[in-house]
């Protein structure tokens, strides 16, 4: 049920944010840090409920893991709003669709318990379907931006692996909350936004972004202890197709034939991994 409420939340925090960057025209310098800030907010009040630390979170291996997570957080961050904000649209989707593939290859490398090829099989098959569905006849240019998004790709699939590590000793909402303060204080210095002059609308719409991602990355935690980092990955790549089906009704864009084909082969694999894997 996690990973599935986490694709759920995905694809609508999509949506609201395309609306908002886009349609509304927030800057970026005052849409991160505003998005954050509401992150680490609302994380906190779940705290006192949800959140626990281990002792051994003070050891220092577990203190290195965490610090090296902020600092990869930050980076991936950083490349990856610079690229939503430098590159068209269809260019952005396909390398950043490329992360689950990524998160799969490493944590099949890196983490031992995760080792069940059936899933692995799936989730690798189930990106490759998803990529090749967003794949158009126009080359891509690889600017300095795109290779950004390229390290944030990477950079995304490795705070995973670490974050995995991390869970042995935080809660989902404890590491969340640590990890969205941290880097809301790294943006707002960093950007120096001047929050007073977001109207009331712009403001709803961020709040409702982290709201959705609230839900979808402690959904996704709580996957990732639950069912490991590969399922929840593969159920994760329904977002993109949940976007298509979203963007269809609501936002009225054409759903392609190799769009709807790489829905069905993500929906097969899904049930293959659920029926034999776990």
């Amino acid at each position: 049920m996690f990973p599935l409420i986490a694709a759920l939340t995905q694809a609508g925090g999509i949506i609201i944010d395309k609306i908002t960057l886009t349609r509304n025209r927030v800057e970026l310098r005052v849409f991160i840090p505003i998005v954050f800030i509401c992150l680490f907010f609302l994380t906190a009040v779940l705290f006192p409920w949800l959140g626990w630390i281990s002792t051994d979170f003070t050891a220092l291996k577990y203190q290195l893991l965490f610090w090296a997570m902020i600092v990869v957080a930050i980076a991936w961050n950083f490349f990856y709003y610079k690229g939503a904000q430098a590159e068209k649209v269809h260019d952005f989707e396909l390398i950043i669709m490329g992360q689950p593939l990524v998160t799969i290859l490493l944590a099949s490398i890196f983490l031992a318990n995760e080792q069940n090829w059936h899933i692995v099989i799936a989730a690798i098959v189930a990106s490759v379907a998803l990529i090749i569905s967003r794949i158009q006849k126009e080359h891509v240019v690889m600017t300095p931006a795109m290779w950004g998004l390229v390290a944030a790709v990477v950079l995304m699939s490795v705070e995973l692996i670490l974050i995995d590590y991390l869970l042995k000793v935080l809660s989902p909402v404890a590491l969340y909350a640590f990890r969205t303060g941290l880097i809301t204080l790294f943006f707002l210095f960093f950007y120096h936004p001047r929050l007073k002059q977001v109207s009331p609308h712009h403001y709803g719409l961020m709040i409702a972004s982290s709201v959705l991602g609230v839900v979808q990355m402690v959904s996704k935690f709580y996957g990732f202890t639950e069912f490991g980092v590969i399922y929840t990955s593969l159920i994760l790549i329904l977002a993109p197709v949940l976007v298509y089906i979203i963007a269809t009704i609501w936002l009225h864009e054409r759903l392609k034939i190799k769009q709807i084909l790489a829905g069905l082969v993500i929906l097969s694999c899904i049930l293959y991994a659920t029926i034999l894997g776990q």
